[in-house]
C-alpha cells in the first residue's frame, strides 16, 4: 500500500496489479478488484481474541490429528493401523528421505508454526502487549501459510481410500475425524486473518 497526492491510501491487486483507492468498508464486506475480481482487502468479522481461540483449537487438534491412527485395515485375518507420522517414518525408513521430510514439514511443522505464530500474535494484540516480536511474528505467518498444505494430504488420503475399500475391510480412525476438524478451522483461520489489520498493529519503530 501507499499514499497518493491527496493522502488517499493505494491498495495494489496482488493478481493484475491494478492500483485502487483504499475505502472504508464495512464490517465483514469485501473489496474485489474490479479488473480481474480476485479479493483486494477485507474488514474481516472475526476479531483477535476469536483469531485467538481458533489457532488454540487447532494446535490442539494438530497432535492427535498426527498421532492417531487414520485408520485401521484388515486383510486376510490381519489388522494393520496407519496414521500420518506412521506413514512419514514409513517412507523414511524406504529411503525416500527427501518426500518424507517434505510431508512431515507441509503436514506438521508449517502447520504447527503459521498456527502458533498467528495465535502467538493475536495474544499480543488481543491484550494490547507492547512487544517487538510481533512483526517477526506477522512476518512468519505470511511465509508459512504458502508451505501448510492439509487439504493436498486429506485429499491424498481419499484417493488411497477409496482405491483400498475393494481391497480390505476398512475401519476410520479416531485420527482421521480430527485431522478434518483440524483442516475445517485452519481452513477458517486462513478465510477471517485479515493480514493488513494484523500489520497495523506493528509499533512504528518495529517497522523497517
Amino acid at each position: 500500500m501507499a499514499m497518493n497526492k491527496y493522502n488517499e491510501t493505494l491498495v495494489a491487486c496482488e493478481h493484475c496489479d491494478l492500483l485502487q483507492v483504499k475505502q472504508r468498508l464495512q464490517l465483514g464486506q469485501i473489496a474485489t478488484c474490479p479488473r480481474c475480481g480476485s479479493r483486494l482487502y477485507f474488514n474481516s468479522s472475526c476479531s483477535p481474541m476469536s483469531m485467538l481461540a481458533l489457532t488454540l483449537t487447532a494446535l490442539i487438534l494438530l497432535f492427535p490429528a498426527n498421532l492417531y491412527p487414520l485408520l485401521s485395515m484388515t486383510m486376510v485375518g490381519s489388522t494393520e493401523t496407519a496414521s500420518l507420522s506412521q506413514a512419514t517414518l514409513k517412507i523414511f525408513h524406504e529411503g525416500n528421505y527427501f518426500v518424507a521430510f517434505l510431508i512431515f514439514f507441509c503436514s506438521t511443522i508449517a502447520p504447527f508454526l503459521m498456527l502458533l505464530s498467528l495465535c502467538c500474535a493475536s495474544f499480543v494484540i488481543s491484550f494490547n502487549l507492547q512487544t517487538r516480536w510481533l512483526k517477526q511474528l506477522l512476518k512468519w505467518v505470511d511465509y508459512l501459510t504458502h508451505w501448510s498444505m492439509l487439504e493436498v494430504y486429506l485429499v491424498s488420503f481419499l484417493v488411497a481410500l477409496i482405491k483400498l475399500v475393494d481391497l480390505a475391510d476398512i475401519e476410520l480412525g479416531v485420527g482421521l475425524v480430527c485431522f478434518c476438524l483440524l483442516m475445517i478451522i485452519n481452513s477458517l483461520v486462513l478465510s477471517y486473518y485479515d493480514s493488513n489489520s494484523y500489520w497495523q498493529r506493528v509499533p512504528i519503530d518495529a517497522v523497517s
